[in-house]
This record gives C-alpha cells, structure tokens and sequence, in this order.
C-alpha cells in the first residue's frame, strides 16, 4: 500500500524555467515528473536527498521545514526545549552557545547537543556488531539514505542499522532520563530537510527548524547573537562525536570503542557516489563469495552535515565549514590527559552506558516500495517510444543526458510511465530541426523565386505610383482652383441672398401698390361714369331750360305784340318784354354754349372712361404680373436662402475634400517610402536567402 510522505520541497513555479536541470542532479529521476510546463515532484518517490535544490541555478527549489510554525508556537507559549546538531558550530561558527541563549530568551527552557547522540548512536552500532556479528551494517545518520532503501531498495533494510539516528538517540535519552521535560514539545535545530520524515515515520520531535531558515530569520529580525550569552548544553558533553557532522566523524568516535574498525569500514559520501553504491551492493547481495565492508559510514551530503540540505553552505568550501567543528573538538579534547586517556575513555564510556538501555534506541524500518509504481518497459514498449523520440536506429541512441536522465533508456522509461515526453529529448528536438531545415531551404528556395517576382511587382507598382502622384498632384490643384471658385460662388450666393431678402420687402410693397392703383383706377372710372350721370342730368336740365327759353322768347314776343298793339300803355310792358326777350336769347345762347360745353364735355369723359378701362385692364394685367413676379422672385429668394443656408455645409464638405487630398498626398508620400523600404527589405531578404544557399552548399555533410 502506498504510503504518502511529508513534502521536503517546494517548487516555485515562476522561477521554474524547465532546463532539467534537477532531474539531471536527482539520483532517483523518477520522482520528477517533465511533461508539465514546470517540473512536478512525487513526494512520495521522492527521498529529500535536496540535490535538485543546490543544482537549481533559479532558484525554483526551496526547502519546506517547520520553523515558522515553531516560532508562531514560541509565541502563544507553553514548554519547549531544543536539541542541536554538531553542525551548529559550522553554521554558526563561535555564535552556537550564543544561540542557546537567543532561544533561552524566547522561552526554550534547555538546549541538548545532538553530539551527545552521537556518541550513544556509535554505542548502538558497537554493541550490535559485538552482539550480531552481522555481515555489513549501513549507517543511517541520514533520513535521505533511510527513505531510499525503504523505497528503492528494502532488499537491503537488514543490513541497515537497526539503531536510531544520532538526533533520535538524542530525543529518546531526553524523554528517558529526563522526566523534567517529559512532556516538553521538541525543536530540532537541524542541517536535514529530510529529518522531517524521520520525525513522522518514528513519531518522535516536534518541529524540524533547519539552521538555514532560523539563519534567515535572525538576518530578517536582525537579531545579534553576540548580545546573548553563551549556555552550554544540558547533560554529559560529548567528544569525539561533536564531529559527527564532518565526513568520518563516525568513524573517528567508533575507533574510540573499536580500535581498527577503521581498517574494515567503507566510508561513502555525495549524493552521486552514495546511491549508486548502493545499488551496486543490492545487486551483489545475491552473489556468493563477496566479501563487504562491516560498517559502511555513509552520508548523502558530500561535505556532511555541515554542508547539510538545511544549512544552505553546500558551496562552502570543506575546510571553511570543518574548522569549526575541529576547533570544538581539539578543544574537547584538552580535557583529556594523554597519559590518562584510555583510562579517562573508559571512565567517560561507562558514563555514556548509563544512558544506555538495551532496546531503548531499537529501531525498525518500513517497506516502502508499494510507493515505486515504475513499470519497466520490454524491449518492443522501448522500441516503441523511442520511434516517438524519432530515435530509428542505435546510431540514434546518443546518452547525451541533455534531459537529465543520463541514458536514452531512462528516458524513455521515464515517458512509458507518463513522466516525461518526447519533446524534452534533445535528438528528437534535434531531428525535428533539421527536418525543419531542409523545409526551411525548400521554402528559401521558393522565397527567393517568390521575392524575385515581387521585386518585379514592385517596380510596377513604382511605375503605376509615379503615374499615381502625377494624378494626384493635378487633383490637388484641381480641387484648389475647384475649391477657390466654388468659395467665391458662394460667397455671391450669400451676397445675392442677403440683397434678394433685402428686396423681397420692395416687391411686396409694388404688389400692394399695383392693387390700389387698380382700385384708385376702378374707382376713377366709376367716378366718370358719375360725372357722366350728371352731366346727362345737366343736359337735360339744358334743354328743359332751352326750351324754357324758347317758350319765354315767344311770351316775350307775344308780349311785344301785344304791348305794341297797346300803344303807350303796353310801353312799359314792351320794355319788360325786351328784357324778357333779351333774357330769352341770353339763355338759350348759354344754354346752347353749356350743351356745347357739355357735349364737349361728355366727349372727353367718354373717351377719357375709354381709357380709363383699357388702363385699368392693363393695370390688372402688370398687378398679375407684378403677383407672377412676386412669386417668382419669392422662391427665387427662398432658393437663394437655401443655398445660402447649404453653403456652409460646402464650405465643410470643400474643406473637408481638401484635407482628403491632402491626406491623399501624405499618405501617398508615405507609400512611396513604405514602397521603398519593402523594396530595400525585399532585397535584404534576397541577399539573405543567397547567403543562407550559399552557407547550406558550404554545409558539411
């Protein structure tokens, strides 16, 4: 059954540039997972081994450990006491007891040194060889090497030592031998991200605080540990073991207990010598007639703790990361006299067996390799995907490790079981390119033809944009000498419409007049026709008083008759029958004159009515035409006010047809050098397609 494990690493996507680089570094690869955009971790393959986070130049891999959590649990408070690994003097070289005192100040009630595991860790291990008399013992200081037997090889867990690793031998003694912190929550100041696992698997510590990150947060805080004083450790101090942190230092504190056990020990450490050992012992394992080393002292870190996972100094040179710890442990070693020493060994062994319990540092490992679901391909299902990876022949078998796998085969197990794909393989990259090359010298090839008749086009397009401009510019003018007449119609338009209103109100006053001059005519006419009812009258009135005249004439007469046949008496009336006859004539002459008048008269106002008609029919006739006219010139004026209204959108519509021409000229003038520099990169581009036939001939085969 699968058994999923605590995350050690995280990746941070955007500096994740996919270069393989960590699969390349990863001595398992097959925890890696490449068909992503970004490469994945199984956390469950993978045994923290932290070898992808130094080889990850980006800086996309990062450490997951428990020092946020410790601290924020510091600070809510309860009981917490912490143990050190030797590589404290490394990472904080003559700060390490200074460091106790930071913690002490935050509520840490005691500090251990893991050194003091150590020395019971090698108690374990002497004491199963003395007991066991076992073939091979593989040291286990190291979670990394832990998780990948249990994983990738639970063939060889039996030769793993069945013993707690130093840090664990150290929280087993605290709960042991003091009960004081029984009950205590531990914090493991660690150079492991690994130690994570072992904490789980075993259910022993707390928090895993990695020196790096606690590093990292006293720079953040600023925290200077030369403000605090220095405590010492609780318990026994350890010797030889304080160096357990540097490669042999096992070895160092197991030839105190076993002298010459060097001589029959394989010492082993890095993450690419370790694991391949390994793999070469599992396969020997079955072969008669091998002999092994007894202990087999092992680290995965190639400069050891001190050069840890969590220490953030594996680019530190050996030397620089020791000397701490060597100066620690020459230091130690004063305290032992050289002519007392072996005396004072024992003395100081019989002091550690007394933290020393048969069974208490026991302990067994898990069978993990349900986790490792790789299925390994057979020949045909290899052969198979490596024609997905254009690889046709062994001549195509290159090992390049350009993907990170180190051999073909391994990359084309890692994409039989879905981790990885074709398109990360550098020959089937490399194959697609030259297949696209002689693609791309099949279209250079064609480019070129192609760009020799566009050149041809484009001296045609030259020609017909010459003859263009030629238009163009006599459209320009056109549209000025068009624009400039157009402004002055206008302008006249404008003009004739202001004078046309201005007049509209005159020819309205002429209709007026012309109609009451054609009724001052009607009534002239009727006036006449009047004048001539009366002069009828008066005609009348002449010859009733002509006739009146006659008749008193021939009184006047027949009263001179008669006066002259009266003789003297009729003398008076006989003159005033003169009189009467002289009166007679009188009248009947003016009477004749005023009937003579008086026809004259009529005469002149017969013809005169005449007249007066014909007048007032012509005067009806103009006012007729004066209303046509008025009408006429009424629209004429509303045309003209139209057009004058219009010809400001005109005015718009030739300013507007201006700035087209213009624009027309400009963006002409930029197609003629838009044309220019096509025809300029037209050319290039046939300079460039000749040089790239000509590097293509050069080409070796």
């Amino acid at each position: 059954m699968n058994k999923t494990l605590a995350p050690v690493i995280k990746i941070n996507e955007e500096k994740c540039i996919n270069c393989f680089a960590c699969i390349n570094a990863c001595p398992i690869k097959y925890c890696m997972d490449g068909t992503g955009e970004k490469i994945a971790i199984n956390h469950d393959l993978c045994i923290g081994c932290g070898s992808c986070i130094t080889a990850c130049s980006h800086g996309a891999r990062e450490l997951i450990d428990d020092t946020p959590r410790f601290f924020e649990d510091l600070k809510r408070g309860g009981k917490f006491i912490a143990v050190a690994a030797p590589a404290a003097a490394s990472v904080f070289p003559g700060q390490f007891l200074r460091l106790n005192g930071y913690l002490r100040s935050l509520g840490v009630e005691a500090m251990f040194d893991v050194s003091l595991g150590a020395e019971l860790t090698v108690v374990s291990y002497i004491n199963y060889i003395k007991e066991k008399n076992p073939r091979m013992v593989i040291a286990q200081p190291c979670p990394a090497i832990v998780t990948y037997l249990e994983i990738y090889h639970p063939e060889l867990l039996p030769c793993l030592a069945p013993a707690d690793s130093p840090m664990l031998h150290t929280v087993k003694m605290i709960r042991e031998y003091f009960p004081q912190y029984r009950n205590h929550r531990i914090a493991v100041i660690s150079p492991c991200i690994a130690k994570r696992r072992e904490f789980d698997e075993t259910g022993l510590a707390d928090y895993n605080v990695t020196m790096l990150n606690l590093k990292n947060r006293l720079e953040a805080e600023r925290v200077d540990l030369s403000r605090y004083p220095e405590i010492d450790y609780t318990g026994v101090s350890a010797e030889r073991a304080v160096q357990f942190s540097s490669p042999g230092g096992l070895l160092d504190t197991a030839e105190r207990f076993l002298p010459g056990v060097r001589r029959n020990t394989r010492k082993i450490e890095g993450v690419h010598t370790i694991y391949p050992y390994l793999m070469e012992i599992a396969e020997l394992m079955s072969k008669p007639g091998i002999t092994f080393p007894l202990l087999v002292d092992c680290l995965n870190c190639e400069k050891g703790c001190n050069g840890g996972t969590g220490t953030g100094n594996s680019e530190k040179p050996l030397d620089e990361l020791e000397s701490p710890v060597r100066k620690r442990s020459q230091e130690l070693e004063k305290q032992y006299n050289p002519r007392q020493r072996e005396r004072l060994y024992k003395k100081y062994h019989k002091l550690l067996n007394q933290y020393w319990k048969q069974g208490l540092y026991r302990r067994d490992y898990r069978n993990l390799s349900a986790n490792l679901a790789i299925k390994i391909p057979g020949e045909a299902e290899i052969q198979e995907v490596y024609r997905s990876m254009r690889k046709f022949s062994t001549a195509d078998i290159y090992d390049c490790t350009s993907c990170g796998y180190g051999s073909c085969k391994s990359m084309a197990t890692a994409i039989f079981n879905k981790l990885n794909k074709p398109e990360n393989c550098a020959h089937n990259n490399l194959s697609l390119l030259e297949d696209k090359e002689k693609f791309v010298a099949m279209i250079n090839r064609e480019l070129k033809e192609h760009i020799s008749s566009g050149l041809g086009l484009i001296e045609g397009i030259n020609a017909i944009v010459n003859d263009l401009n030629t238009k163009i510019c006599m459209q320009a003018s056109a549209i000025d000498n068009s624009a400039s007449v157009t402004e002055n119609m206008v302008d006249s338009l404008k003009t004739t419409s202001s004078l046309s209103s201005e007049k509209q109100k005159s020819i309205q006053d002429l209709i007026e007049n012309a109609a009451r001059s054609k009724d001052s005519m009607r009534e002239t006419i009727l006036s006449f026709e009047g004048i001539s009812r009366s002069v009828d009258d008066i005609a009348s009135a002449i010859r009733i008083i002509s006739g009146i005249a006659a008749n008193t004439n021939l009184l006047a007469m027949n009263a001179a008759i008669e006066a002259a046949h009266a003789g003297d008496a009729g003398a008076g009336f006989a003159v005033v029958a003169g009189e009467i006859l002289r009166l007679s004539e009188t009248t009947r002459t003016n009477s004749r004159n005023i009937s003579q008048t008086l026809s004259n008269i009529i005469k002149g106002i017969t013809v005169t009515s005449g007249r007066s008609e014909d007048t007032n029919g012509i005067i009806s006739g103009i006012a007729e035409e004066i209303g046509g006219f008025a009408g006429t010139m009424t629209a004429l004026i509303n045309t003209f006010s139209d057009l004058s209204g219009e010809s400001a959108n005109i005015t718009v519509s030739l300013g507007t047809l201006r700035e087209c021409s213009d624009a027309v000229q400009a963006d002409y003038a930029k197609m003629l050098s838009m044309t220019g520099e096509l025809r300029t990169a037209m050319e290039n581009l046939s300079r460039i397609s000749g040089e790239s036939r000509k590097e293509e001939t050069l080409a070796p085969e």
